[in-house]
């Protein structure tokens, strides 16, 4: 029986030493999309005011995560020129009430809590890619035809 704790143990320390490698590799790119992919996660940053929101802080910055989820996926899309920014944006909300960026997630848990001097909390959530898929659109499942 001790033997099989220490072997979950150990276990689960290498999980958490490879998700913090991994973290260390992304780390400039998280705090410049708001989003990252590593080879076995994905990241999500979310901030939030203290004074707007003192009770739920968790609950604001993940919905705040998940917006910045939404405008990383609007910047992969290569838009044609020809549509203005309101017609792009009601296209993409559109497309993803008929097709969510997540069908389901789960285990979901915050990675690092940082309070900055004004107020704003900042936290990085993360989640594993064997039980979360991101379903990015692209300019071929909006109907454009990709011209970058």
């Amino acid at each position: 029986m001790i033997f099989s704790f220490v072997f979950f143990s150990q276990q689960s320390l290498s999980l958490e030493k490879q998700l913090i490698d991994e973290y260390k590799k992304i780390r400039a790119e998280i705090e410049d999309s708001k989003f990252a992919i590593s080879d076995n996660y994905y990241f999500l940053f979310g901030s939030v005011t203290i004074e707007d929101y003192e009770d739920d802080i968790e609950f604001f910055a993940e919905a705040n995560a998940y917006e910045n989820l939404d405008v990383y996926a609007f910047n992969q899309i290569c838009w044609p020129d020809y549509l203005d920014i309101e017609t792009k944006v009601k296209i993409f909300y559109r497309y993803l009430e008929v097709n969510p960026l997540f069908d389901f997630n789960k285990n979901i848990t915050v990675l690092k809590k940082e309070k900055k001097p004004n107020d704003v909390i900042n936290i990085i959530y993360v989640f594993d890619r064997d039980n979360n898929t991101i379903n990015f659109p692209s300019t071929k499942h909006l109907g454009f035809i990709n011209s970058c």
